[in-house]
């Protein structure tokens, strides 16, 4: 497979970004060059390449583990189920760094981090697509893709599916959490999308979303070829294209067979962490002439820079500095919003409570939304994104709910009945 993994019949899908052309270059060099170039760092990338001379690497459970990850359909289903918990995980999170961000400040982060949650939505839905291509629709006639109930995260919580991301020695376990707009939630931003390391040590955990899709991929192609007739068997009728939701941020493509599926994969990872060493993909958003993976998005957040078409990433993307037009991030014009909110936490005050609760039945009521349109009701996607601002206007009305020690309230995304 190689690098045609991905994306086969789509070669310009992404822009290939020149490599680095010496990669045993040592972490000194590098934090030198953060020091010298770059006034803002961030905690644990800063811990990530230090320490010593060493290459930074992640540990990758090995490729034929990664082959042979899914034994069978039914365990091909339930790792799509965990992907769309997976891809939901992410949208909370960045979500919350998103509202903290007061009007008028964060111009440029504010516009990356909303552009990632659009393709985090996409994400969702091209997972749903495959889900049901394989999917016998005898067994699923009248019911819904998923359990809005169950795919909801209880955070701060470890990212579904088994992937545990490498962190500097000294940290806690990588958790995902709902923070404000800060430093240290753009480390955890940056620690999900982060790309794999193929040349790295081998353990027995996916340690990238990349790496848990590429699984998926490998079980759809062993078992459609092992199945009499393919597993690609589902209703096309569950099938969401371009046409139910135009302002996508990127490609929504039907799946009918593995030749779709694929192109549907590699859309996911490509958006997420890019593609064998690249950095940018074809898509144009906000008047950019080039639109990065989400986790080069974080990256120029990290830094205050935008990279420039000579900046470089070849398979060490720890070490992929933008060096292009800088921009404001100001740390300090933002809702300081409490950690990991409860509605639990409200309980003392009713009126509060009662705010948190109407928030989360916009948001139940959005992922329902998404829900019936993958579940054979496709023309009802564009009605549920559009419950999105709302969803904005009540995590705001918490933002500006001070708790009486130095913090504000937030939204909980939690489940509640409607």
């Amino acid at each position: 497979m190689g690098n045609k993994f991905f994306q086969e019949n789509n070669p310009n899908r992404q822009k290939l970004i020149k490599p680095l052309t010496d990669t045993s270059i040592g972490a000194d060099d590098i934090t030198s060059f953060i020091a010298e170039n770059l006034e803002t760092t961030s905690a644990i990338n800063a811990a990530l390449l230090k320490s010593d001379s060493k290459p930074f690497s992640l540990k990758a459970m090995p490729q034929k583990d990664v082959e042979s990850y899914i034994k069978s359909i039914d365990h091909l289903q339930e790792c799509l189920r965990t992907a769309l918990q997976l891809e939901l995980s992410t949208i909370p999170p960045y979500l919350c760094g998103l509202y903290t961000i007061k009007e008028g400040s964060n111009v440029e982060a504010g516009a990356l981090i909303r552009s990632v949650v659009v393709e985090e939505m996409l994400h969702m839905v091209l997972v749903a697509n495959i889900l049901n291509a394989i999917t016998d629709p005898k067994t699923i006639e009248g019911k819904k893709l998923f359990d809005v109930k169950k795919i909801i995260p209880n955070y701060p919580t470890p990212l579904p599916g088994g992937i545990v991301p490498e962190v500097p020695k000294g940290f806690p376990p990588f958790e995902v959490q709902l923070l404000k707009f800060s430093r240290e939630a753009l480390d955890e931003f940056s620690t999900i999308e982060r790309p794999s390391d193929p040349k790295a040590p081998i353990t027995k955990h996916f340690d990238s979303i990349g790496q848990f899709y590429e699984a998926i991929r490998y079980g759809l192609l062993r078992l459609n070829k092992a199945t009499p007739g393919g597993i690609f068997i589902g209703d096309p009728k569950r099938q969401i294209g371009p046409e139910h939701y135009y302002g996508s941020g990127g490609k929504i493509n039907k799946v009918t067979n593995y030749d779709e599926a694929e192109i549907a994969i590699g859309e996911i990872v490509g958006q997420g962490e890019g593609i064998d060493g690249t950095i940018a993909t074809d898509h144009v958003m906000f008047g950019e002439d080039i639109e990065y993976a989400h986790y080069f998005k974080f990256q120029e957040i990290c830094y205050g820079r935008m990279y420039s078409a000579n900046d470089t990433n070849f398979q060490m993307p720890v070490r992929s500095i933008p060096t292009g037009r800088p921009f404001t991030v100001s740390w300090s014009s933002v809702y300081n919003m409490k950690a990991n909110p409860k509605m639990k936490d409200y309980e003392g005050n009713p009126e509060l409570l009662q705010k948190a609760i109407e928030f989360n039945k916009v948001y139940v009521a959005l992922l329902n939304g998404i829900n019936d349109a993958v579940s054979g009701d496709p023309d009802l996607l564009i009605k549920g994104i559009t419950v999105m601002y709302e969803l904005k206007y009540k995590a705001l009305e918490l933002l500006n709910i001070p708790l009486g020690n130095g913090e504000c309230a937030g939204p909980t995304f939690e489940y509640v009945d409607l």
